[in-house]
């Protein structure tokens, strides 16, 4: 993007003051987590070499760096978002066993909030085209909200179902609700620009931009029962299925790329 100070646009001055700003902070922030990581690898070996005070350190330094690293991204995402700067890698991708796996990994920090999560799926294979990593985001960024801010009554449900040339996949809490004008934006079709508050529905507005870029429809509807999050992906099943490929290499990257990036969604400070 180059030196902000060169751009005169006011647009991409501040885009390209955002990369610098992410770029900058990444690489501090991943020493922190290589750091903090090997210092509980440690802690897992030899089981007491910590007082109880120091893993609760290890943990909130790990959470805390986790947690700014998403801020980071979320912003610079929002306006990349914004000003149509985000581009998209499709592959074949099954969606059954992919979000059944998913889940797996999100049941146990579910279930330290005190929340049940489930999940249903009405077909054995769905095969779609769509970017992985941004589907991932889409996905993990539902179930945090759900997890954290909506199983009031502890409980979340996620279902996965073929619908004709489509497929719904939906997330539901049992949660207090969101207000009504965040939900009747983000279910507007025309653009908007991201939230300008903290708490203003970011993580549920970059989940809508992600899906148009994806080509998905997300809506909400929202009450005192609780908050449902529809997704509506288009499937050409069979033009899908037969471009799907996987090594077992690349099931161990994804499989690490999917752990990594639960443990980011899921840190709290």
């Amino acid at each position: 993007m180059g030196d902000p100070r060169n751009v005169q646009d006011p647009e991409q001055h501040a885009q390209a003051f955002l990369n610098s700003f992410c770029q900058d902070i990444e690489s501090p922030l991943n020493v922190i987590l290589t750091g903090t990581e090997l210092l509980a690898e440690a802690g897992r070996r030899s089981p007491g070499c910590y007082t109880p005070q120091q893993e609760r350190a290890i943990q909130s330094i790990q959470d805390s760096a986790a947690v700014l690293g998403r801020m980071a991204e979320n912003i610079l995402d929002a306006y990349q978002c914004r000003a149509g700067g985000m581009t998209t890698r499709r592959q074949a991708l099954e969606l059954v066993s992919h979000f059944s796996q998913l889940a797996e990994l999100v049941r146990p920090c579910a279930a330290r909030q005190g929340v049940e999560l489930s999940f249903q799926a009405q077909a054995e294979t769905l095969v779609v085209m769509t970017d992985r990593v941004l589907a991932d985001r889409v996905v993990l960024n539902l179930l945090s909200n759900a997890v954290y801010h909506g199983g009031a009554r502890g409980h979340v449900w996620i279902e996965l179902k073929p619908d004709g040339a489509q497929c719904r996949f939906l997330v539901r809490d049992d949660g207090p609700g969101l207000p009504a004008a965040m939900v009747a934006q983000l279910n507007e079709d025309a653009p908007a620009p991201p939230p300008a508050t903290r708490g203003g529905g970011l993580g549920l507005y970059l989940c809508r931009e992600f899906c148009l870029l994806l080509g998905w429809r997300m809506r909400l509807q929202t009450g005192p029962e609780g908050t449902a999050v529809e997704l509506t992906i288009p499937a050409d099943w069979m033009n899908a299925g037969g471009e799907l490929r996987s090594t077992p290499v690349n099931a161990l990257l994804e499989a690490d790329d999917m752990r990594r990036m639960v443990r980011r969604e899921f840190s709290q400070l």
